[in-house]
């Protein structure tokens, strides 16, 4: 038996006024979602334990098999190990994010959609222009970067992630406690850098939201992961475009893959490979990266046991209150993923499915939110009972509902 995971960022969410009362998943056209849902077992289940905030990083790992606690360590660490780094005894990575600021709030933790070129380029200056002992700087894409730090110990410091700020007082929450002091520096001394840049400046008269300020956090170090084959004896393999997934994948020593690209991590320890896409890869449509990952999967399939397969649009939409966006998402995921391949599993017969929000993602507040999430199990040995489709409602309705989500993959395992 192989089994695939399909991980749908931000996949749930709750009524929306903007979609005449109805959810995103329940107004998308998905038919091969609810084809699946239908023949197979829809259920909820709850991807953070009740103690953790609904985060990201929690969620992975809860989904994964592994109890949360130990494993955050916060993402930039994670996000270090896609860049290929390892960090040193003492040296701590921290997501550095640039962000448009106005009248003293976050107004777009996204400064606007930077490009690459825009992105590099403002952290060249910024690398420039800081004087910070123990500071460097590493290029991600678009608004999304690093910071590592080596020197100050960070234990116990408090940072928000700037997507639960939007629209709130910038400075009311800056980060706190063991190490704060020496980020608030950064984040004040690079808003003079990045106000007089020509970037910025174009688009401003462009209209278009300048990345006026950086914001830091999701500091962690390194923590050690007991490896996904030793734990659960499978040989897995995570598809994703995102750093941070990927990350985590690395961490657990599973062969890791960049959707359209060979395995980019070809040792399981894979702390010197960097798992980052090419220009190509970050140009693509959603449509294109939808196909890209489709293509990763099949190969994926071909080699593994199981493959974790992971999209982020329905989250992206959310984190913008785009409501028409992440219907959208949706559909284009069951078109163009769900679709060529549920009649591809079926007639392989030894591949059974699971399809799942990692989080509930509210198109309303733009923030994720603590509660179960709807889940579908289909494949070899999965009896439907109730033929219904998915939706947040339905899977309620059915009354079956895993609340540790660390044992998802032994219900996957040993079935429903």
């Amino acid at each position: 038996m192989r089994y695939l995971i399909a991980l749908v960022d931000g996949l749930a969410d709750t009524p929306l006024p903007a979609l005449g009362g109805k959810t995103p998943l329940e107004t998308a056209t998905a038919p091969t979602l609810d084809k699946l849902a239908t023949s197979g077992r829809l259920g909820a289940i709850r991807t953070v334990p009740r103690d953790h905030a609904p985060e990201t990083l929690a969620a992975l790992f809860t989904l994964l098999g592994y109890p949360p606690g130990p494993y955050l360590t916060g993402r930039g660490y994670y996000e270090a190990l896609a860049a290929g780094l390892i960090l040193g005894e003492g040296e701590w990575c921290f997501r550095l994010q640039f962000v448009t600021t106005a009248d003293g709030k976050l107004a777009d933790a996204r400064a606007g959609g930077l490009t690459d070129a825009e992105g590099a380029e403002l952290l060249r200056a910024l690398e420039a222009n800081l004087r910070v002992p123990g500071l460097r700087l590493v290029p991600g894409s678009g608004h999304n970067h690093l910071a590592l730090l080596e020197g100050t110990d960070f234990r116990g410091l408090s940072s928000v992630n700037p997507f639960n700020v939007v629209d709130l007082p910038f400075a009311e929450h800056l980060p706190e406690g063991p190490g704060a002091e020496l980020l608030r520096k950064i984040m004040t001394e690079a808003g003079p850098v990045l106000a007089k840049h020509e970037i910025n400046r174009v688009r401003l008269d462009l209209k278009q939201n300048p990345a006026n300020a950086v914001w830091l956090w999701g500091g962690g170090t390194a923590v050690e992961v007991p490896g996904f084959m030793k734990t659960f004896g499978l040989d897995a393999a995570l598809v994703s475009y995102s750093s941070l997934v990927r990350g985590v994948g690395v961490a657990a020593g599973m062969k890791v893959m960049l959707p359209g690209e060979s395995p980019l991590v070809p040792d399981p320890s894979g702390r010197l490979k960097r798992v980052e896409g090419d220009e190509q890869a970050r140009r693509a449509t959603e449509t294109d990266e939808i196909t890209r990952a489709l293509e990763t999967v099949r190969k994926a399939l071909a080699a593994h046991s199981m493959v974790v397969v992971h999209f982020s649009y329905p989250d992206d939409y959310s984190h913008v209150g785009d409501a028409q966006g992440k219907v959208r998402a949706i559909e284009l995921l069951d078109r163009h993923f769900f679709k060529p391949l549920q009649p591809e599993l079926e007639q392989a017969g030894d591949v059974r499915l699971v399809v799942l929000s990692t989080l509930m993602s509210r198109v309303e507040t733009r923030r994720h939110e603590e509660g179960p999430v709807p889940f579908l199990m289909w494949g070899p040995g999965v009896e439907s009972r109730w033929q219904l489709t998915l939706t947040e409602s339905n899977a309620n309705e059915t009354g079956i509902r895993i609340e540790d989500g660390t044992r998802l993959v032994d219900y996957i395992i040993n079935g429903l």
